[in-house]
């Protein structure tokens, strides 16, 4: 009896994304020889003596890691094609005939034939959109809807110069729910928050319900289906959750770069609704003191979302009782704020790539070093809340979505916004 393949996750597809990017951004000295060995900053560390040498046992337990992941997917569509045993996963990880190798060649042809991919190097887009077409049943959404395809940036940068891709919030979590509201986006491609929105009777027509896509989102109906803080943390959108209101009209009106659904998240997060994990401590208190900006700490989040498992549970290990120490405003909250303050900076300039935030050489050393010792410790200890690098931890739990599904199968639509495109 053939044994049954591992069923491949959302834990896998975030190893992969964490991994593959990783691999992308090192070079490949030995590749002229078959050897796939990426030499990533965090190698040079192993020189160092004690920390030098855990590094590099990091590094290649990563690998094994990223391997038996690429070998999950693969043995999905071909069962028990390639061993799945730790030696000949460990063997198969330094070879350029690797599972990994072979999902990095799918993507990169997957990204070509991508008329909206605009990068020279494979994104964290190309990975979730490669993954959204390859394995629809994961209910993948976006991260982020881009606006110029390929050509169309070509075209403006041959005729005026300057142009790089610009991305709108995509605010659903679910793949399927995305779908159903693909046609509530302008022709530039942001969603149209201000369409009036329409509804589902018993028998199916649809009725306008008075009200707008954005004051649905902000009413709640859509808690469920919106992305959480740090899954918005992952795009290249500066949204803003502020505004003014009219003395004289009450009415509402966004700053710029206000987003409801984002806005709705970080109420949601503030009332301790949301079911995602909490990527950062220390600036959360901050944040929380109204010490950061939302600004600063949106690209804080998207850091603390992004970086590689293993650094954000060393750093996880001092992280939280520090943070609980610095909320009673202490000798720790006066030493750590300045410190904390630089570096949530250094992470929005370097994100933001210069738009906020400020850039110092000195933090950027010590992000350096503080990766590569939490890293380290992060090796060895799992602590209580391990990030688990999931869009939604019901899913990874196995239970339903709150979506209702129709008779084909996909999710009915419990209320749709009208735009003219």
């Amino acid at each position: 009896m053939a044994k049954e393949p591992t069923p491949f996750s959302l834990k896998d597809v975030d190893t992969l994304k964490t991994g593959i990017l990783a691999e992308e951004a090192g070079a490949r000295p030995l590749s002229r020889f078959g050897i796939d060995f990426s030499l990533r900053p965090e190698t040079l560390f192993g020189a160092l003596p004690f920390i030098g040498d855990l590094t590099i046992l990091g590094q290649a337990i990563g690998k094994t890691q990223l391997e038996r992941a690429a070998t999950n997917l693969l043995n999905q569509r071909s069962p028990n094609k390639l061993d799945t045993g730790l030696g000949a996963t460990m063997k198969r990880a330094g070879t350029g005939k690797s599972a990994t190798s072979a999902i990095i060649d799918e993507i990169k042809q997957f990204k070509e034939q991508d008329p909206y991919s605009t990068t020279k190097n494979i994104t964290r887009d190309d990975i979730q959109n490669y993954f959204m077409s390859t394995r629809p049943d994961l209910d993948l959404a976006p991260i982020q809807t881009p606006r110029f395809t390929r050509t169309e940036l070509d075209e403006l940068n041959d005729r005026i110069g300057g142009f790089t891709q610009q991305y709108y919030t995509q605010p659903f979590s679910s793949g399927g729910t995305y779908n159903v509201f693909d046609d509530a986006t302008k022709p530039s491609g942001a969603f149209d928050y201000n369409a009036p929105f329409y509804t589902e009777d018993e028998k199916g027509n649809l009725y306008a319900t008075g009200k707008t896509l954005a004051e649905e989102i902000k009413s709640g109906t859509f808690d469920d289906q919106l992305k959480s803080l740090d899954q918005f943390a992952e795009d290249k959108v500066n949204q803003v959750n502020f505004g003014t209101i009219d003395r004289q009209t009450g009415e509402f009106k966004g700053a710029k770069g206000y987003d409801p659904a984002f806005s709705r998240a970080v109420t949601l997060e503030s009332q301790g609704d949301t079911t995602a994990s909490d990527p950062t401590f220390i600036c959360t208190v901050l944040f929380e003191m109204n010490i950061l900006p939302m600004s600063i700490y949106k690209y804080d989040q998207r850091y603390g979302q992004q970086v590689n498992r293993k650094i954000y549970n060393g750093y996880a290990t001092w992280g939280k009782p520090i943070a609980e120490r610095m909320r009673k405003e202490g000798l720790t909250f006066k030493i750590i704020k300045p410190i904390a303050c630089a570096w949530a900076e250094q992470m929005a300039y370097d994100l933001s790539e210069g738009k906020v935030g400020k850039n110092r050489i000195s933090i950027k050393i010590g992000k350096f070093i503080g990766e590569a010792i939490c890293y380290s410790i992060g090796l060895f200890i799992k602590p209580k809340g391990d990030k688990n690098g999931t869009p939604n931890r019901n899913r990874q739990r196995g239970e339903k979505r709150g979506v209702v599904h129709g008779k084909n199968g996909l999710p009915k639509r419990r209320g749709r916004p009208k735009s003219n495109r």
